[in-house]
């Protein structure tokens, strides 16, 4: 499932970014797709850390095996991205309406240029970096979580058989606009995405001014790390957290329950800015993907619920049964 998952999340950001789609059979996405995959296993070696205590060991030819492969890969998806630059360039029209995030990017440059504004912030090297960026952290979020999704499901056919009932009320392509009628399905994607967790320590904060909480004082600078993990499996909020059980998020009068301590795209100003995006399309993948199919275990290739950790926390690789419904 891994690989057709892939391409629809795949090109749902690259139809942002570059006004572009790819087919599955394409050599460049799947290139770019597997060095993504594999520069998220490789940040979580230990040697890494080293690195970044000890900078100069990446210049060690005995110790910098793994770094050199990582900057091979980093250079090889900034010349990917270099080349989609240029060809946007080659066409760039400031007179037409943007009709993707590099053509957005290339005409807020030129606008700045003309009004003889600062352009710090805005350079195709800058543009080159964001785009490395939001592909990664838009497709590889929602892939992850889609496998954990996948995985519950053909683990707890009840679960499945219950979203199957909510959504046969409904025509065979679910659309966005049925997400508010659909109580069952939200409440089963929060909680896969409360189950999965697959950034569990989330990102670097840092305190803005000095605090105390609980007699804890923290002075302004401090880092920190939100443990959203640590909330989203508290007892306290989730009774028998180990449980997976979508109707926690379903209240008594049979309407989704907001529960503040599902935290997923983390919180605050700095929490993921692709949440919407991201919500909509777990949505649609897993309201289309249940309306038209049964997914169930290969007897001959048993799931585990083994955490992998990269980036991102990954189930183990499996294998499923697709059956189309009738």
């Amino acid at each position: 499932m891994t690989e057709p998952i892939s391409v629809c999340v795949g090109n749902i950001i690259t139809d942002m970014l570059f006004g572009k789609t790819f087919e599955h059979t394409d050599l460049e996405f799947r290139k770019m797709q597997k060095m993504l995959d594999k520069q998220s296993r490789m940040v979580l070696n230990p040697i890494m850390g080293i690195y970044l205590v000890a900078p100069f060991t990446t210049q060690i030819p005995v110790l910098n095996g793994p770094w050199k492969e990582l900057m091979e890969i980093r250079d090889t998806l900034w010349e990917i991205l270099a080349r989609e630059i240029v060809d946007h360039k080659k066409v760039f029209n400031p007179f037409v309406e943007p009709s993707d995030f590099t053509f957005a990017y290339l005409f807020e440059i030129w606008q700045r240029k003309q009004n003889e504004k600062d352009l710090s912030f805005f350079s195709e090297k800058q543009l080159q970096m964001l785009l490395l960026d939001l592909f990664f952290a838009g497709m590889e979020t929602t892939v992850t979580t889609c496998k954990w999704g996948i995985l519950m499901l053909i683990l707890h056919p009840e679960i499945q058989k219950k979203a199957q009932q909510e959504l046969d009320q409904l025509p065979e392509k679910i659309i966005l606009a049925d997400r508010m009628r659909l109580v069952y399905i939200n409440a089963l994607i929060n909680e896969i995405q409360r189950t999965a967790n697959i950034l569990p320590i989330n990102l670097l904060r840092a305190v803005a001014e000095d605090v105390e909480i609980d007699g804890f004082k923290f002075p302004a600078g401090t880092m920190v790390l939100p443990q959203i993990s640590i909330a989203m499996n508290d007892p306290e909020y989730f009774p028998d957290p180990e449980k997976f059980d979508p109707e926690r998020f379903i209240d008594e009068n049979q309407n989704l329950k907001k529960i503040d301590a599902l935290m997923p795209f983390s919180l605050g100003k700095r929490q993921c800015l692709g949440e919407s995006l991201a919500r909509a399309e777990l949505f649609l993948i897993f309201a289309n993907l249940l309306r038209n199919f049964d997914f169930s275990i290969d007897e001959t290739n048993p799931p585990s619920k083994t955490r992998v950790f990269g980036l991102t926390v990954s189930p183990k690789p499996y294998k499923c049964v697709l059956k189309r419904r009738c």
